[in-house]
This record gives structure tokens, sequence and C-alpha cells, in this order.
């Protein structure tokens, strides 16, 4: 039997091995770095929550001045890959295993960068980036890893700290918000920028009654734009001080 091969991802000339059973960054991603890097992380303590492959602390380790670099994640083969990643890009990084901030008991850090999962699970299961090996688990709507990390990241912030999170449109986005806001007086829009669908993955969308159901509730958003389909990616920043 033959071993499924490690995939790459590439981000700004740094490659990031991506191994069968984790997740494949994508746009959502992509920006979230955009939007981390444009800040000044000088001498802090930054978490990247929801590791997967290590992408985003391998990244932000070896682009800014961040002080110390943790990140964790629920799923074992992810911890390893990015352990792995780190090694051998020569990166100072403590990678722990757990759900959300379960291995940072009485930890606080500056800064805690957040990419848990956060699309419908009804349209994760027909997207590109989640095969069956691949867990969503953020609910019908696509709210429920980023309400819980919401709830509890306060309690991980050091004074001054601030908290990286993304949103799409493939999620109830205003759920989201709301929570963030009720949590923190601080909650302002970094970047956002609209993709559009690959045609697969629209086709498949359009012939689930399920996922269409979220669309004509509104929950999830798409729009058209001459003939294709987009949905959006937003980066927010809270802090814990207004």
């Amino acid at each position: 039997m033959s071993v499924a091969a490690a995939s790459q991802y590439l981000y700004r000339d740094i490659a990031i091995e991506v191994r069968p059973g984790v997740f494949l960054p994508n746009k959502t991603t992509e920006l979230l770095l955009d939007a981390v890097l444009a800040r000044d992380l000088g001498a802090k303590a930054a978490l990247d929550l929801g590791c997967g492959c290590g992408v985003v602390g391998s990244v932000i380790r070896k682009l800014s001045r961040v002080g110390s670099m943790q990140g964790s994640d629920i799923s074992s083969v992810a911890v390893a890959n990015a352990r792995a990643n780190a090694s051998r890009l020569g990166l100072d990084i403590e990678f722990r295993e757990g759900n959300l901030f379960e291995p940072w008991a009485g930890r606080r850090f500056d800064v805690i960068i957040d990419d848990v999962a956060a699309v419908a699970d009804p349209i994760a299961r027909l997207s590109p980036w989640y095969p069956p090996e691949i867990v969503c688990d953020a609910g019908h709507d696509g709210t429920i890893n980023t309400i819980r990390m919401l709830d509890r990241a306060g309690d991980h912030l050091a004074p001054g700290g601030i908290l990286f999170f993304p949103t799409v449109s493939l999620s109830d986005e205003v759920k989201i918000l709301q929570a963030a806001r009720s949590r923190f007086p601080r909650v302002e829009c970094l970047l956002k920028k609209s993709w559009p669908f690959r045609e697969d993955f629209w086709q498949r969308i359009r012939e689930n009654e399920t996922a269409r159901g979220l669309i004509d509730d509104g929950i999830i958003k798409v729009v058209q734009r001459g003939s294709r389909w987009l949905w959006d990616t937003s980066i927010y920043l809270a802090s814990v001080a207004p």
C-alpha cells in the first residue's frame, strides 16, 4: 500500500510541509498572516491557537521580532507536523497537544493568533479543505469553536494583550461578532477580502439542500459578481483594553 505524500504550502518563500490528515492552509491563513505581520510583535509572547501544520507560528517566528512563540492543536498528527516544520526551519517554538486553551492552564500571552476551524459543517464537508479524515466540528452555523475560543481568550491574555481571529462568510459571522463585542471592549476589522469559489465546490453547494438552506436563511453569505460566486474572509483584532 502506498503512503500518501505530504503537500507543501508556500508563504513569502517559506516552505511548510503539510502531512496527510493535517489541514492544508488556505486563503484565510494567508490573510491572517498578512494582518499579523503588519503589527510590531517585538519581544511579545505569542500563541498560535489551532496551529495545524504550524504555518502561522513558523512564519511569525521567522519573519517578525516576536519574543517567544507557542502553538497548540487538538490533533496529535498536526502537532507532530508543526514540530517537524519548526525543527526543519531552525525555529524555537513550543507546540503542545490539546483542545483550545487546555494545554496552557495558568499561562497568559501578549498575542493570541486564533485559526481554529470556523466553517459551517455542511459547507466544510463539501469543500476541498476538509476531506473525511480532517475534522471541522464548528457546528451547523460554523460558530462553535470561535465562540468557545472567545469565551476563554480573556483569561489567557496579558494586560494590554491582543487577539487576532478570522471570520469567513461561510459561517454565521454576525453571531461571532456579537460574541466578540460582548467580551472585548475593542473589536476592529483589519483586513477583508473576497475569493471566488472553485467551480466544483460551488456546484456541490448548489446541489446540496442543507447548504442551500444556510444561504437562503442568511446564515452564510455569498455574493455574485459577474459570472462568479464569491465568499469573504475578514481578519479581526480584539483587545482587553479600549
